[in-house]
């Protein structure tokens, strides 16, 4: 019986973490331009992670922050004082082998390209477009200016509209495109919400670790060979 509720608890705690990573994080986006409003906001199991008003407060606090301590260097500089910051910033620099360094970021960036394609693929399936709504009223104050401007407008947004159904799904609520003759200036409404998958995102990760960990010993391989086969021949 102890066994057996152990492993319903392991089941359970399993049970769980993935319902948590099936979860998805939400980006809802409104941009309403005739109304003046901007917002967006990210979420997950409706919990509210980080918002457009959030980071309004954030970057006021960070201005604060800012000029207070600006305040309290020039009086330090005043009296004479360096910070630690500077006196670091006025050693010499060590001599370091620039020509090795670089040849080991290129090796590097060479096999993250090469294994690249595969995990960007199980990254993109775990992205959706959900209740996408655009609108467009495109203003212009001449009449063959605004009928090239809503042609343009026109392709473009079904171009987008369609790049984006081809990458991902896509669940569209209303497109809209409307020629506003007379109008200043054109006018757009936005709104939708982007759905990602967690899973898909660890998936992702393994698949790119592994792809890396294999082509970098598939290099090795190929580096080891012509050692050996020059120490064979020098045996001979």
């Amino acid at each position: 019986e102890r066994h057996m509720i152990g492993w319903l608890i392991v089941l359970g705690i399993l049970a769980l973490l993935l319902g948590l990573l099936l979860s998805p994080l939400v980006f809802a986006l409104d941009y309403d331009d005739p109304k003046d409003r901007f917002f967006w906001k990210l979420s997950w199991l409706g919990i509210p992670l980080l918002s457009s008003e959030a980071s309004i407060a954030f970057e006021q606090y960070q201005t604060a922050v800012q000029c207070r301590n600006s305040a309290v260097l020039e009086q330090a500089y005043a009296s004479g004082y360096r910070t630690a910051v500077q006196m670091f910033a006025e050693e010499k620099p060590e001599h370091t082998d620039k020509k090795g360094k670089l040849k080991r970021y290129w090796k590097i960036a060479q096999n993250s390209l090469s294994v690249l394609p595969k995990p960007l693929r199980r990254l993109w399936k775990g992205l959706s477009l959900r209740h996408l709504i655009v609108g467009v009223q495109v203003g212009r104050f001449d009449a063959k200016e605004c009928a090239l401007a809503y042609g343009a407008a026109n392709a473009a947004v079904y171009a987008a509209v369609g790049l984006l159904s081809s990458a991902m799904r896509v669940h569209l609520e209303q497109l809209t495109v409307q020629c506003a003759f007379g109008q200043e200036r054109s006018r757009w409404v936005i709104r939708g919400r982007l759905h990602f998958c967690p899973l898909s995102a660890l998936l992702a990760l393994g698949s790119f670790a592994m792809g890396y960990v294999m082509q970098k010993n598939r290099q090795e391989d190929a580096e080891k060979e012509p050692a050996a086969e020059k120490e064979h021949a020098a045996a001979r």
